[in-house]
């Protein structure tokens, strides 16, 4: 089931990446797939751009993975949904260089998911 999306401003973008920062909501567990589907809204986006916008998401899921400040099941919902960053990028994958960045995201994600695998257990 895909949440609804409606266009929102970047001030709301921003307050909800906030929310999903600090588990400010950890029992919406729709939050996150309401974030990702009205990030990648914008169709008129350059590649590039949606490369930035894509690694920022990854950036923001994984700072909160890593963060025991922020509830564990939060962290997990967090986990979960990483690959959706991952993949996308995947998708508009066109060179050596832009497949060598995605290697470094999934190598630094498998390192810190061993990190925090202890305190994702509850």
């Amino acid at each position: 089931m895909q949440p609804q999306t409606n266009p929102v401003s970047h001030a709301e973008l921003v307050h909800i990446r906030r929310k999903i920062r600090w588990g400010e909501e950890p029992d919406n567990s729709l939050l996150i797939s309401r974030w990702l589907a009205q990030e990648n809204q914008d169709l008129e986006s350059t590649r590039e751009e949606l490369r930035q916008r894509y690694k920022t998401q990854f950036t923001l899921l994984m700072e909160t993975i890593v963060d025991e400040l922020v509830p564990a099941h939060w962290r997990c919902l967090c986990l979960d949904n990483i690959h959706r960053p991952l993949q996308s990028l995947k998708q508009i994958s066109d060179s050596s260089q832009s497949e060598g960045q995605i290697r470094q995201l999934t190598r630094e994600l498998a390192i810190q998911s061993y990190y925090v695998r202890h305190s994702l257990r509850f």
